[in-house]
């Protein structure tokens, strides 16, 4: 979009480091923690310090991103892959929690936060980005998420 320019990012953007902390407390402290449950199920093994040390890096990235987003339009992608980033989270932990029949840590926010949260951010940077920088986000945000998922199951 030619205009988008002349739109900007409002305040809303810190609300997604915000939400991202959160679901990081649920995952860290929801019933006995997201590191126990995939120490059980095979997955990654963490310590609560690793854990936190590792999404204190997530944390940062947000911030930075919802930060400069503000600024400067070409760093608008970063809120386009992280509300992908947070769909997919939101919408795999739910599903986790369907095959497990039980609660995942994390399963509360990413449905209750995530998810409204990142379709919120999704439609609203449609309108704040082209089409090719929209695209390239939502492509970047699958593949992290891939990753990470791929990573947390080893």
């Amino acid at each position: 979009m030619k205009n988008s320019s002349v739109r900007s990012v409002g305040l809303w953007v810190w609300l997604i480091p915000a939400a991202y902390a959160v679901h990081v407390l649920e995952e860290a402290f929801g019933g006995d923690g997201l590191m126990c449950w995939m120490a059980a199920k095979g997955g990654v093994d963490w310590s609560l310090a690793e854990f936190f040390g590792a999404n204190l890096i997530g944390l940062g990235t947000l911030c930075l991103a919802a930060w400069a987003s503000r600024k400067w339009e070409i760093w608008r992608w970063p809120l386009v892959s992280g509300a992908t980033i947070f769909i997919a989270n939101g919408v795999w932990h739910a599903a986790i929690c369907i095959m497990a029949r039980s609660y995942i840590p994390g399963v509360l926010t990413g449905l209750l936060l995530y998810v409204p949260l990142g379709g919120f951010v999704i439609i609203r940077m449609r309108h704040l980005v082209s089409l090719r920088v929209y695209l390239l986000g939502v492509f970047i945000g699958m593949v992290i998420h891939a990753a990470t998922i791929l990573f947390v199951l080893k």
